[in-house]
């Protein structure tokens, strides 16, 4: 079979969704490039090609990456989804230098690994009452690892805490635009149009809020994210009212999600590796260069995506210029070239190259704060449960199937104080 029919199969039976790593490892060795029918674009799956994809923004592009998947419906769906076309015109996310540039150094200001530390004592309040209220058979996906991500960047945002239904209903939406990778699926685009005119009529509101706080001398800079670029608004270094909600938006959609999987997909690996636990409850200094090994095993995002700008090749294949380009970042986080025995998860290992967050200018720039909250949840159960169990058959577990965003549908698990 070739590459993509292999890649298909596996589409069909799941495999990919629930264990898509032997693909990746017979990928790398026999068409670690290779045009996906079922994809809509380039699947590269090899560590420096991914590594040199994400670095290089002088030949492959962000920008206009969700229009390349709008253009894919027929005219007539096209025509309903206005705002969406308009809204991932610009923002952070989805733009190139200099825009980019100008985006992420007023956003950087604002959104620095210090504040995200800063956060750390909000987030360990909130992971100790979502646990407080955790009975002893649970679903960490549902219980924890959805609200905790959302509740604090909702903090972050300044939003209420009533608000996050609503913002978790519209970032599912939104993320929905990508589950098919490079394709797109109409009803699902309609459903994200309508979600995010909500979001956005919200995130205004928001806005509109710090500016008349600020009208009135009581605007706090450091009280929220929002704070901080109306805020900058008085030395006329601000962004656009359109890249203010766009950002604003992206950082909900991106930081919520994603969070939550990544969780999940690493409790899930804990739990299957027997002494894992018991090794972080001994030594919790691990924690940390656990939760990166965690990213780079099993991450949340599992692939990248960029438009080629012209004609390039990438390993003796030949990719046209304006075609969609997706490095496969959890097939280059199992490189065998980069990372010893890369199929293995081992607490401890100096797991830093993973690109799990990215890379180059459009690294994450939540993965700070997604450490701070992976840290305090981990080292939080650990203090209130003296054993964590899974409550089903490993292969009874379900996940999402999603190009984009990897994940379980829910992680059922029994407690022991």
């Amino acid at each position: 079979m070739s590459a993509d029919e292999l890649l298909g199969a596996a589409l069909a039976d799941g495999s990919y969704f629930s264990n898509p790593y032997p693909l990746f490892s017979r990928l790398r060795r026999e068409s670690p490039v290779f045009y996906s029918s079922h994809l809509g674009g380039w699947v590269v799956t090899r560590y420096n090609d991914v590594s040199e994809i994400l670095h290089n923004h002088e030949d492959y592009s962000s920008k206009g990456r969700v229009l390349h998947l709008i253009q894919q419906l027929k005219q007539e769906v096209q025509d309903q989804l206005p705002l969406l076309q308009m809204h991932f015109a610009t923002g952070l996310a989805h733009s190139d230098a200099p825009e980019h540039k100008r985006l992420r150094g007023l956003l950087a200001q604002a959104f620095t690994p210090k504040m995200a530390e800063g956060m750390r004592p909000i987030t360990s309040e909130v992971v100790e009452r979502v646990l407080n209220n955790l009975n002893l058979q649970a679903d960490l996906i549902e219980e924890v690892f959805t609200p905790v991500p959302a509740l604090v960047v909702g903090r972050l945002l300044g939003s209420a805490e009533s608000d996050i239904p609503d913002l978790i209903r519209w970032a599912h939406a939104i993320n929905g635009l990508y589950e098919k990778g490079g394709l797109i699926a109409a009803d699902k685009a309609l459903h994200a149009e309508a979600m995010l005119e909500e979001m956005r009529i919200f995130v205004g509101r928001l806005a509109e809020n710090r500016r008349e706080l600020r009208a009135k001398g009581a605007l706090d800079p450091q009280a929220d994210i929002l704070s901080a670029l109306v805020s900058a608004e008085l030395d006329g270094d601000s962004l656009s009212e359109s890249e203010l909600v766009s950002t604003a938006v992206t950082l909900f959609v991106a930081g919520h999600e994603t969070t939550t999987h990544l969780l999940g997909n690493g409790m899930l690996t804990l739990l299957s590796q027997p002494g894992s636990l018991e090794q972080l409850r001994t030594n919790p200094d691990l924690i940390r260069s656990a939760f990166d090994e965690m990213a780079r095993f099993d991450g949340s995002v599992p692939r990248s995506w960029r438009i080629a700008k012209r004609d390039l090749d990438i390993a003796g294949v030949q990719i046209p210029a304006g075609d969609l380009v997706l490095p496969i970042l959890a097939s280059a986080n199992r490189d065998e070239t980069l990372f010893d025995d890369s199929d293995s998860f081992t607490i401890g290992r100096d797991a830093r190259k993973h690109l799990a967050f990215g890379r180059g200018v459009h690294v994450c720039l939540g993965a700070p704060l997604a450490r701070v909250e992976g840290e305090e949840i981990i080292k939080v159960l650990l203090a209130k449960f003296s054993a964590i169990e899974l409550a089903v058959a490993p292969n009874e577990l379900r996940w999402r199937s999603d190009i984009a965003l990897r994940g379980l549908l829910s992680l059922p698990v029994r407690l022991s104080r």
